[in-house]
């Protein structure tokens, strides 16, 4: 599992802990996440989602007009909060 202090080693990002996502603007989505990470640029969103997949640390990517449902209102991973283009 990664730590945050790998993620802020290796990540140019903004990261949040135990943050709920409508703070984010996050539109409809009422929940906590357990980590926001909020990406400079594509190059490091991409080498985010590499370390995240390689450590096996669960994710999800949304941007802030997505919609997702969290079934117990709560992510137990980190939450990729970008609107950039890939």
């Amino acid at each position: 599992m990664l730590r945050l202090e790998e993620l802020k080693k290796e990540i140019n990002a903004e990261f949040y802990l135990h943050e709920e996502l409508k703070n984010h603007d996050v539109r409809k989505v009422d929940a906590l996440a357990d980590m926001i990470i909020k990406p400079s640029g594509k190059k490091d969103l991409v080498k985010l989602l590499h370390l995240l997949q390689k450590s096996g640390n669960p994710h999800i990517v949304i941007n802030s007009k997505g919609r997702v449902l969290f079934p117990d209102r709560r992510f137990h991973g980190a939450v990729v909060v970008t609107d950039l283009k890939l």
